[in-house]
């Protein structure tokens, strides 16, 4: 076995505005395992909220560099290898599609998930000022579900208006953590009115114990409060939906499981993404099937994505025969 690992940068079509700052690239860390004539591929983004960087993550594969190419580790032994973050996704699912090469089986068939000719998702109009937001949500009124990036300055006026171009979608706000609970408090009959769907990470992840004692007629999404396995315990106290992403549970194998007990307490799924290519997307994909909804459009937000990526259209994803990843 044979590991490499690239660094990757993406340029933007735009850039990506939330409440916590703006990009005009995005980073990604491509890992390929080679062995016996076939590649596997995993892509992960380093997440300065996480407190990762391209070289923290590089730095993690120098731990178990010997024992992976030495074929002494596999999906399941993974888990115990290495923690929770996007280094172990990118290997995560670079191990699937290298096991999936090698036995010439597709994603949907190893993992027994049926493959959908398309899939709807989010469009993601990012924070700007509020007249370039409206035109954009105008220009895709269109589409199922606009994912609005909103702070505390902006989201009343913004709304307003984005509700008056487009009445139709359903509509989901994401404040990354940009209020307070007292100020959520008293949007919360406002955002009832506006008909939204689902309202993700209103507070700070450290700051957010008070929510268990709001009652909000919009349902509540963790996003940065929710990372791994081990939160369900008590994120369901605070929120009625999680926002499931490869790079915060470490891969596929730990989102399934995710995925599965949230259903069966009975609890909301959102598949999000950071940005990042379609070799990112393809493995989240395969949760669709447990999903309330699905953000997976960081290639949209790419100027050139990857050679066989998804493809994007009036928002749904379409999948082809022939796709970069499983």
């Amino acid at each position: 076995m044979q590991l490499k690992l690239e660094k990757k940068i993406w340029p933007l079509n735009q850039s990506f505005n939330i409440s916590r700052g703006s990009k005009n690239e995005a980073v990604t860390i491509e890992l390929k395992l080679t062995h016996d004539g076939y590649i596997g591929r995993g892509e992960c983004v380093p997440y300065s909220r996480y407190n990762e960087t391209p070289d923290t993550v590089i730095k993690e594969f120098d731990k178990i560099k010997f024992q992976l190419e030495n074929n002494k580790i596999d999906n399941n032994s993974l888990q115990k290898l290495m923690e929770p973050g996007s280094a172990r996704n990118a290997l995560d699912c670079a191990l699937y599609d290298l096991n999936l090469k090698t036995n010439k089986i597709s994603s949907w068939d190893f993992f027994k998930v049926k493959k959908p000719s398309e899939v709807e998702t989010c469009y993601t109009i990012v924070l700007d000022d509020v007249k370039k937001m409206t035109q954009d949500a105008k220009d895709h009124a269109n589409y199922p579900i606009l994912k609005i990036k909103v702070d505390e300055k902006n989201l009343r006026e913004a709304l307003e208006e984005i509700r008056s171009v487009a009445p139709n979608p359903k509509i989901i706000l994401d404040a990354n953590e940009g209020l307070s609970v007292q100020s959520l408090d008293k949007l919360i009959n406002f955002l009832d009115q506006m008909d939204i769907a689902l309202m993700e990470q209103p507070v700070d992840s450290s700051k957010d114990s008070d929510l268990e004692f709001l009652s909000s007629p919009v349902p509540l999404c963790a996003d940065e409060s929710f990372h791994n396995y081990n939160d369900i315990q008590t994120i369901f106290k605070k929120y009625d939906y999680i926002n499931i992403k490869l790079d915060k549970t470490g891969g596929l194998t730990e989102a399934f499981k995710i995925a599965k007990k949230t259903k069966e307490l009975n609890k909301g799924i959102m598949i999000g993404c950071m940005v990042g290519s379609s070799l990112s997307m393809m493995p989240a994909l395969l949760l669709h099937e447990y999903a309330d909804y699905i953000d997976l459009d960081g290639p949209c937000f790419l100027k050139q994505d990857q050679v066989d990526g998804l493809s994007y259209s009036e928002g749904l994803i379409n999948l082809t025969s022939n796709m970069c990843w499983g």
